[in-house]
């Protein structure tokens, strides 16, 4: 007789605006009609990657699921790191750009039978700075500070972000710094700098169009705009994936990168901001997680 599939569930309540005793509702009926064990863990900010990890240790799980966003996804991702444990999304939180770029669809049901029934997808992640992992896109300058703003507001989903992109367009600074890309050098400065595992942020903003999360490199974005008005021409190419074309943007594949600053700047990674820091130390790992994808997003090199 074959044996049941485990699965925890790491539920977010705080992300997005999708009521999450609906959600839960969701998966006790899928459940049942698919027969299979869950647990179900709900997220309280403190102590939550120790417990989970105590759970997974506890159920010893065939899948864990990040239903959330991005920083939700972030730390299951990081708890599965070269694991045999499959990660599984449901998408519910105010940016779900992981789950856009992984072709994950976004309607509940949808995404519970990919879990269940899809395939598992090797990703690279990013290490960076030897104690965090990225799946999806970090930054520092304009996104990373609009994500700062945004954190601290009762405003969520995409009025919220562009709100706050409009005020920070309008103080934004470039950033003088020296960047070692697989040990060459080089000096710039910058309004953005992005290490892209990924193409596109979860508004739709393409960042990055050649990115991909498998290819065993990710991309250094340089957005080294003259003017304001270089940063507001930028939001048509963002949503047509042609940002590279502009002839201030620069794009650099690597599988290491070291990015020093003239002072502490602000950090974010999969849309969680861990601090203001000078330097900033990526290196790719590839194939660490194993995603459930539905069959059709498994392609070469993506």
């Amino acid at each position: 007789m074959q044996q049941k599939q485990k699965i925890i569930f790491v539920i977010n309540p705080i992300s997005g605006d999708l009521d999450k005793s609906l959600l839960e509702e969701e998966i006790r009926c899928f459940a049942d009609s698919e027969n299979f064990w869950f647990h179900i863990y709900r997220t309280t900010g403190t102590n939550d990657s120790i417990k989970i990890s105590e759970l997974i240790k506890t159920h010893t799980p065939d899948i864990v699921v990040a239903a959330g966003g991005d920083g939700t996804c972030n730390m299951v991702g990081q708890l599965l790191l070269n694991s045999s444990i499959r990660m599984g999304v449901l998408p519910s939180g105010s940016a779900n750009g992981l789950a856009m770029e992984l072709c994950i669809p976004a309607p509940i049901k949808k995404a519970l039978q990919t879990i269940i029934h899809g395939s598992p997808k090797p990703i690279d992640v990013i290490r960076i700075n030897k104690n965090y992992i990225s799946l999806h896109l970090s930054d520092i300058g304009v996104n990373a500070k609009v994500v700062q703003r945004f954190q601290k507001d009762t405003v969520r989903g995409f009025w919220g972000y562009g709100k706050h992109l409009i005020a920070e367009l309008m103080d934004a600074k470039p950033i003088k710094f020296s960047l070692i890309l697989d040990g060459r050098e080089i000096s710039k400065s910058a309004y953005m700098i992005v290490l892209a595992n990924a193409s596109q942020y979860g508004t739709g903003a393409n960042i990055n169009p050649k990115g991909k999360p498998g290819d065993g490199v990710f991309e250094v974005v340089l957005i080294r705009a003259h003017s304001i008005g270089h940063l507001l021409r930028m939001i048509i190419p963002f949503f047509t994936k042609s940002i590279d074309q502009l002839d201030y943007i620069e794009v650099y594949s690597c599988k290491k990168a070291i990015l020093k600053t003239n002072k502490n700047q602000v950090v974010q990674i999969d849309g969680e901001v861990i601090g203001s820091i000078k330097e900033v130390e990526a290196e790719i790992i590839e194939k660490a997680v194993q995603v459930m994808v539905p069959q059709y997003a498994l392609t070469d090199n993506t």
